[in-house]
Parts: C-alpha cells; structure tokens; sequence
C-alpha cells in the first residue's frame, strides 16, 4: 500500500479551536464513513479530504470534519462509521488516517492533538473533545 497509515490515540480534551465549530442545526445531515480519512492526493483509496483539514471527535461518539476554509465537509456518528483493518487491530473508519509518505505527526504538550505534517506543511489536525456535540 502507498503512502502512510496514521492513527493518533490521543487524550480527550476541552480544548477549542475558535472559528472551526458551528452550531448544530436542525436538519443535520450525517455521513456514513466507510473509509479511513486521506490527505494524500494522489491515493486511490479512502475518504479524501483537503490537506489543511481538522477533525474533531467529540465525546459522544460525533466526528466532524472540516476544510482548511473552515467550512464543514461533513458530520458523522462514529456508532455508523465501517469497522477496518488497522495498525493495532480493528478500528473505526473515522479514526483513521491516511497520509502521503513521508508524514510526520506531533502531539500538543496535553497530549490533546495531533498535528499531522508533510515537510514542513501541516496537512491534517486531529482534536479530541472531552465534551458532548449538541445534537438533539
């Protein structure tokens, strides 16, 4: 397989990132996920998402992605998301990564979030939410 296979285990955290979050709406529209995330453009496999783009995992089993132009790509339920094969055993479709090779990752000092890097650029950003998403 080409490219680079991430998983980032990380601390729940109440950590914000001001401008990424919006509201919830009424007419939520959750995405089923059935392949792991990728940021790497020239793979033929996984949900491909823009290099620049944060997910965030929420506490309640939320995950929600969003472009580096911090408009939401879309929202899902981890509960719906394709169990895969993975480094360490099974695991859900929304909480893993593919990234060109070549990419590194780095965790805040909390532990909290993982930065993923290519070169010097950061390509993803993954934020764990030690609180609920507000759905109704």
């Amino acid at each position: 397989m080409k490219g680079l296979v991430i998983i980032c285990a990380l601390a729940l955290s109440a950590m914000l990132i001001a401008g990424c979050q919006q509201q919830p709406s009424q007419e939520l529209k959750f995405t089923k996920v059935t392949e792991p995330f990728s940021v790497d453009p020239e793979a033929s496999y996984g949900f491909h998402i823009p290099q620049g783009s944060v997910i965030y995992h929420w506490a309640n089993g939320i995950t929600e992605v969003y472009g580096p132009d911090n408009a939401r790509i879309l929202i899902a339920r981890d509960s719906e998301a394709t169990q895969i094969p993975a480094p360490g055993g099974p695991a859900l479709a929304t909480h893993v990564y593919y990234g060109p090779s070549g990419t590194r990752h780095d965790w805040d000092e909390s532990g909290n979030i993982c930065r993923i890097y290519l070169d010097d650029a950061l390509i993803l950003t993954i934020i764990e939410k030690d609180e609920n998403y507000p759905v109704d």
